[in-house]
């Protein structure tokens, strides 16, 4: 089959959804499929191209957006991200949603609904699939089209949310022939704010890893003895690093606890004084003579230093208060490590209490230093975990499941419409 994926991102643009769909691209690929792409045009970027072998068109077709346009479609999918990640936004903002940029984010929406029947009907894709809240309006424009259409809700969604914001993206996602979430959690609240059944999909993340080059004790100087913990995650008050620096306090025993990550996904989400503020108060924290010059913080990496940083670390921590799906878990388990973290999210999940690492209380840095250091104290017992995350992993998060249950959606929904 031929299948056309519309997104914001995509490569050479990095993040989660621009990995998750090369990965998944690959995959079918391998399989004798045939993958197109439509995604936004970086700056002074071409109309066509291809990229890793695959041809990407490329919204706006001509020229590029103007400044007030993109200023206005930031700031509502901003918005729609701050309300998902459960951040305190008044209800009233949804009623007046003109005043948020929601016409600009409609009109980029036009736009990539011009591109994408375009490259429908140059390619002749037998499914299209949208991905993700920035694109929710081309679902509508594009309802009445002949190609069948799937949509994949990349963050989380929960009853938490307002009802109004709830049903309202429900509605769009009513014209998917199968709307897909990455947790059972996340259906059910789909379900529940009226979306109906035989348009709902759960497909958890996968990811794809590769033996990296770098060397991440070596830059860092962490000796080979020393057991690494380390924590991947933006700097965000919701990622519960200040939980994990207040549990290492706790540990007494020789360790480096390394903290990857900078920023946050959106500007406006966090904004940039705060995440600041947040990086400053850590750091000073781990000041304190009771961490001794153990805790680390690289900010952000390459992708290849990070792999380096999985591969050779000891223990993958996220002590996330509030989580979408936790895919630096994913990342440990792809690398054979043990893992801890918060059960919150997706992570829950992933983690087998007991098999492959613990579950801990949200925001109880007691209870998460007894868990690391019932993992570094057994080395037995972790490398057993470890053994059993690289198996969950391959087994459940790998990109070839992912190739494999989206393939399965697409022939359902070829063969019986939903």
């Amino acid at each position: 089959m031929k299948v056309l994926y519309a997104s914001q991102s995509f490569l050479p643009s990095t993040g989660g959804v621009s990995y998750y769909l090369m990965w998944l691209g690959r995959r079918l690929k391998e399989a004798g499929h045939e993958v197109v792409f439509v995604n936004m045009k970086p700056p002074k970027g071409r109309s066509k191209e291809e990229i890793a072998g695959f041809k990407v068109f490329r919204v706006p077709d001509e020229g590029e957006f103007d400044h007030d346009m993109l200023n206005g479609y930031s700031k509502f999918k901003e918005l729609i991200l701050k309300v998902f990640h459960n951040r305190q936004v008044p209800v009233d903002m949804f009623y007046n949603k003109h005043l948020y940029g929601y016409n600009e984010y409609a009109k980029v929406n036009d736009a990539f609904q011009r591109v994408i029947c375009e490259a429908a009907d140059a390619e002749g894709p037998d499914i299209i699939h949208i991905h993700d809240f920035q694109l929710l309006p081309c679902l509508t424009s594009l309802k009445d089209k002949p190609w069948p259409l799937v949509f994949t809700w990349h963050v989380p969604f929960t009853e938490e949310v307002h009802q109004a914001w709830r049903e309202a993206i429900v509605e769009y996602m009513r014209n998917a022939s199968s709307a897909i979430f990455s947790t059972k959690g996340y259906t059910s609240a789909a379900i529940k704010s009226g979306l109906p059944f035989n348009r709902v999909s759960t497909i958890p993340p996968f990811i794809d890893v590769e033996q990296p080059r770098a060397r991440f004790r070596e830059k860092f100087g962490i000796g080979d003895g020393v057991k690494v913990i380390i924590c991947v995650a933006r700097m965000d008050r919701f990622k519960g690093q200040s939980v994990l620096l207040e549990a290492a306090a706790k540990l007494g025993t020789d360790y480096r606890l390394v903290f990857i990550g900078n920023g946050s996904f959106s500007k406006d989400v966090l904004k940039v004084k705060d995440k600041e503020s947040y990086g400053n108060e850590l750091k000073e924290k781990a000041k304190s003579d009771v961490y001794s010059g153990r805790v680390i913080f690289t900010g952000a990496v390459d992708r290849d230093l990070l792999m380096a940083a999985y591969n050779e670390c000891d223990l993958v921590v996220l002590p996330s208060v509030h989580e979408g799906f936790g895919l630096a878990i994913t990342e440990g388990m792809a690398y054979g490590k043990p893992v801890i973290g918060a059960a919150v999210g997706g992570i829950p999940s992933q983690i087998w209490p007991g098999v492959n690492g613990y579950l801990v209380r949200p925001n109880d840095p007691e209870s998460l230093a007894d868990a690391i250091l019932h993992i570094l104290r057994n080395d037995d017992l972790a490398e057993e975990m470890g053994k059993n995350s690289k198996a969950i992993y391959e087994k459940y998060f790998s990109s070839k499941r992912g190739a494999q249950d989206h393939l399965q959606l697409y022939n359902r929904i070829l063969k019986f419409g939903v």
